[in-house]
């Protein structure tokens, strides 16, 4: 495509141009703040008049009620938005050239859009596409992409930042990167809770990175102390929010944090980003929920355990899963009944003991009452094939008594004890081979509690519920394996993002020092991410290199860390006589802080002991506070805080209290608790110590330590990084222009022949010469003559390089083949091909005004509304290039009404005439009526397979026995009976689609040109065969 001249101008970048748009905008947001407070107004007014008019008990008041108050939030947010954008509007500016547009724009990026005419923003949202230009890209020539319009290449020219405070333009700043040092130095020399508010005008290019990545795959961060690792994982949400609003709901957001104050913290500032309703809880809190009725909070308490207890690296480690999962293999293995089955009157087997053991080796990781799932379908399938078979024959009578009894035969086998006696057993079978191992029945640990959610969902779970969509852990390196492979198992159908730095492990018995086993539990797909976060932000340059400095001191290789340029005050060590002097001195010191205008200061302990003591004697003299973990509320002042609950906080300078040997020896464990304090400060740091100082600080880094660090190879692993397949705008509009001749091409071919009217001829009629079509390639237009344009030339850029015109493909001559249409197959083509397990389950849904594609973890189901009652269903393991035209019977409604909703349990696509229901846990479909009635469903146990070496696909369907069901035949004339049989429906190389048809009210059509077989021989199972084909491809459509 070629370039356009340029138009347009940028706006200006004076002082006082600025200042012109800000105050314009601000205006602008202002008269939004004024509608929508009105309407707000409005809003509680109505609500106020439901009060008085319905009752408590009235069902339509009630709904009218909810939807008001749920729009009245509505209202509040965008209320709170707009009083933020009054005060904010901008914090960013790019100019940039569109040269295939032919236009220069200038664009000004906030937290939110701001504009009188929808189509025309004066400030655009930072999560919108081409703001990934102003925190990606150098000046210059760059891309952005656009999802389904493809990839954008602008040119440039300026990229601004600007210090706004109060609706007034303190300062701008112009550079070639989105904040270089000085500019963050700026920001982070403010007080902690002003850093907040400009975090999100200073994003570096690798913290965008992660917060941009696909939200359909596990996500994995390594971030040095201070990276901005939680508010990276906030702005995550706030882009998945904005970008996948249709998969991903607030409240299907879980925020995993180690303690209150932490989870505080960041739902505080979640609202600023446009985020509310997102759920926040501890590990602890997580697992006591995953434990539905049988945790008790009357009965059970949580049992916080010492960090040095060996029972802790015990069950917290892989190993203890793995014993506990063998456990739950021998319980499932003895609970299930595997007797033969028979039928009491003339003794005959239905389901024999090989059976039910097939279905437990065949699907081992199942939950016990899904695995019972599958043994009723089996045991009914078997069942139908002794009642319908030719070698005895039942009454109606008799087969109704046996379809009641052996219906949900395997329920009644439901695991109904307590998992709290199941888990007691075990642990103390493991305590008798470990005496270190601790088990508390009605105090549970975190470690107890993720084994009790293993085995609830392992055994006992009954009804399967769908806790959320997507889960953020922070400070991940404080669990140990089994958190992980506990949730990943009780949550396989939701994705992670998962920050942590194990350098801040400070569990000393357990926790993770690395993360190459987590990467093998929670990054198993190739897509999934493991990323780093290496510059810190927080600390100055002298406390970081200080921090640095007693890692170096222990055993184990330690992620690069950069600091920004920021220096500030060395880090003082100050030796103390006595424990009553170290206390005097760490009282002056503190208030010496506070005398310097410091918002939070922190005095951070050993432990929770020190910690108690040291804040009784400081409280005597001057107010502090005391932290508990507990806490939910962080504000300004001094504080005493044990290290274990200064994770994931800072503080504007920190003390750290007697850093002498005796209390933190030169060991590995004792290296990362005095890290974490020491990274806790952001401007000031100070030591003060009794005897002699720590040899993690006062003995020097030795020599073959100093520049140890993991190699960013080893780690920073991105062996696929998932994208979307984006392309130019000009390859966009070549692709349409081949399509366009394609188009043309086949209704040449299949479509109507051209109508040809005789008219009466007049003597002014003269014969024209009709020439033979022919196809040439375009070089140029050939002159135009008419009245008005005598000659009128195109002429075309030197760089076009014309597509050739789709031309249909030669046609063979035709061979004489003989129809397998009424054939039957041998038997041992009857069986599908074995398999292990099949996910159809439902990972994530795209829709677009044409179709619906809904993608699993087997393939791609693609829904195409056709008309009013006709929907293509498509499924594919890839990309299919092209599928086969649509039968001639088939008529294509122009703008078909039709609406995708995305419900808790399924999706349905609703049709005027028709909906079809996708279940997401089993990604089996069902077809409704307009009525409400039930035409047909798939198999819910396995809906689809694929064969890859044969090109084979099997689509089971669940077809009633009331149902009859047929065939089209050569001719529209003849059907041929498909009940409880196998036979071939298609017509082989005829252009002829294959029909198959329900007296329930249904037809399946086959494209012409697929060999498809139907076998309803329950025996061998109920399904379409499709053979020799790249995807399963079927019309259904409602026919009487």
């Amino acid at each position: 495509m070629s370039e356009k001249k340029l138009t347009g101008t940028f706006y200006g970048t004076t002082r006082e141009d600025e200042e012109r748009k800000l105050n314009k905008v601000r205006q602008i947001a202002e008269d939004k703040l004024k509608g929508v407070k009105q309407q707000a107004a409005r809003l509680q007014d109505d609500l106020k008049s439901l009060r008085e008019v319905y009752d408590v008990d009235d069902k339509e008041g009630l709904a009218q009620w909810f939807n008001t108050d749920a729009r009245f939030n509505e209202v509040r947010n965008e209320m709170r938005r707009a009083e933020r954008a009054g005060k904010k509007p901008f914090f960013g500016r790019i100019d940039i050239e569109d040269p295939e547009a032919g236009k220069r724009e200038t664009f000004y990026i906030g937290k939110t859009v701001i504009a009188m005419n929808p189509s025309e923003p004066e400030v655009i949202d930072w999560r919108a596409p081409i703001s990934s230009v102003y925190y990606d890209h150098s000046l210059g020539m760059c891309n952005y992409k656009v999802p389904k319009e493809g990839i954008f290449r602008v040119d440039l020219k300026r990229k601004r930042t600007y210090e706004i405070e109060e609706g007034s333009i303190k300062d701008f700043y112009d550079s070639d990167v989105v904040a270089n040092d000085d500019l963050l130095t700026k920001y982070l020399s403010k007080s902690k809770r002003n850093v907040l508010s400009e975090i999100i005008a200073t994003i570096q290019q690798e913290q965008n990175e992660v917060i941009r990545k696909n939200p359909r795959h596990n996500v994995l961060v390594q971030g040095s102390a201070g990276s901005g690792k939680t508010t990276v994982a906030m702005h995550r949400i706030s882009y998945i929010l904005y970008n996948y609003d249709v998969e991903f709901k607030p409240d299907g957001f879980y925020i995993v944090g180690s303690n209150k104050v932490l989870l505080n913290y960041i739902t505080g500032v979640l609202p600023d980003l446009d985020v509310y309703g997102v759920r926040q809880m501890t590990m602890e809190e997580l697992f006591t929920r995953l434990l539905y009725e049988d945790w008790d909070k009357k009965k059970y308490k949580v049992r916080t355990f010492d960090k040095k207890e060996k029972s802790i690296g015990i069950k917290g480690t892989g190993e203890w899963f793995k014993r506990l999962k063998k456990f739950c293999d021998k319980v499932e293995w003895d609970h299930i009944p595997r007797e033969d089955i028979r039928i009491e009157k003339n003794n005959h087997l239905i389901m024999s003991r090989a059976d039910i053991e097939e279905v437990i080796h065949q699907y081992p990781d199942w939950p016990m009452a899904r695995k019972f799932e599958r043994m009723n379908d089996v045991l009914m399938t078997k069942l139908e094939n002794e009642i319908y078979g030719k070698y005895y024959s039942y009454n109606v009578e008799e087969q109704k008594k046996l379809t009641k009894k052996y219906k949900d035969y395997f329920n009644r086998f439901f695991w109904e004890d307590s998992v709290f006696d199941l888990y007691e057993e075990f642990a103390l079978k493991e305590q008798s081979k470990n005496p270190d191992i601790i088990y508390e029945k009605n105090t549970p640990d975190l470690y107890d509690l993720a084994s009790l959610a293993y085995i609830y969902k392992r055994i006992k779970e009954s009804e399967v519920i769908q806790e959320a969509s997507h889960v953020v852990i922070d400070e991940a390196q404080d669990f140990g394996m089994m958190i992980y492979n506990s949730l990943k198992y009780c949550m396989s159908k939701c994705t992670f993002t998962i920050m942590g730095d194990v350098s801040q492990n400070i569990n000393f018995g357990c926790g993770l020092s690395d993360w190459e086993e987590l990467k093998k539990v929670m990054l198993p797909d190739k897509y999934d991410y493991f990323g780093l976060l290496k510059k810190s932000y927080r600390n100055t340059v002298e406390i970081s290199e200080f921090a640095t400095d007693i890692l170096r001191h222990g055993t184990f290789p330690i992620y690069p860390v950069e600091p920004i340029v920021r220096h500030g005050d060395k880090v003082e060590c100050e030796k103390c006589a006595d424990d009553e002097a170290l206390k005097k001195a760490v009282v002056k010191r503190a208030l010496a802080m506070k005398e310097k205008d410091y918002e939070t200061i922190a005095v951070i302990c050993k432990d929770t002991a020190e910690a108690k003591a040291v804040y009784e004697y400081m409280n005597s003299l001057t107010e502090v506070k005391y932290f508990s973990g507990e806490d939910t509320e962080f504000s300004s002042g001094i504080y005493v805080i044990p290290i274990e609950y200064s994770k994931g906080l800072e503080f504007d300078a920190v003390i750290i209290y007697d850093a002498s040997r005796e209390a933190y020896p030169k060991e590995d464990g004792y290296a990362k608790l005095l890290y974490v304090a020491a990274t806790r400060a952001l401007h000031e740091l100070a030591v003060f110590y009794v005897g002699e100082l720590t040899g993690l600080v006062a003995d020097p880094v030795p020599e073959d330590r100093k520049n140890i660090s993991f190699a960013e190879d080893d780690f920073h692993i991105k062996p696929y990084v998932y994208e979307e397949e984006f392309k130019t705008r000009e390859e966009i509009a070549r692709e349409q222009a081949l399509e366009g001749d394609r188009e043309r091409a086949l209704r040449d071919k299949y479509g109507p022949k051209k109508i040809v009217v005789n008219t009466i001829k007049s003597e002014l009629d003269k014969p024209v010469a009709k020439p033979k079509p022919t196809v040439h390639a375009v070089t140029a237009r050939t002159p135009v003559n008419t009245p008005a344009h005598s000659k009128v030339a195109i002429k075309m850029p030197s760089t076009y390089k014309p597509e050739a015109p789709y031309k249909m493909p030669a046609e063979k001559p035709a061979k004489q083949f003989k129809s397998e249409f009424g054939t039957m197959p041998e038997t041992s083509a009857l069986k599908p091909i074995g398999h292990g397990k099949i996910d159809n389950g439902v990972r994530w849904m795209n829709k677009d005004k044409t179709k619906v594609e809904i993608v699993g973890g087997y393939g791609t189901l693609t829904i195409t509304p056709i008309s009013d009652e006709t929907v293509r269903v498509t499924f594919a393991k890839g990309s299919v290039d092209k599928l086969r035209a649509l039968p001639e019977e088939i008529t294509r409604q122009p703008q078909v009404k039709w609406l995708c909703a995305d419900m808790r349990d399924s999706l349905e696509i609703r049709l005027e005439k028709l909906t079809v229901k996708i279940d997401k846990r089993s990604g089996a479909l069902t077809f409704i009526s307009k009525s409400g009635a039930t035409l047909l469903a798939e198999n819910p146990m396995t809906a689809r397979q694929y064969h890859g070496a044969t090109d084979i696909w099997w689509n089971y369907f669940d077809w009633s026995k009331k149902e009859l069901l047929s065939g089209r035949g050569e001719d529209d004339i003849s059907w041929t009976d498909l009940c409880n049989t196998a036979k071939y429906i298609s017509h082989g190389p005829a252009d002829r689609p294959a029909v198959f048809m329900s007296t329930k009210g249904y037809q399946i059509l086959v494209p012409a040109g697929i060999k498809v077989m139907s076998c309803t021989v329950p025996t061998y199972g109920t399904y379409l065969c499709f053979e020799d084909t790249p995807c399963i491809d079927y019309i259904f459509r409602t026919a009487k």
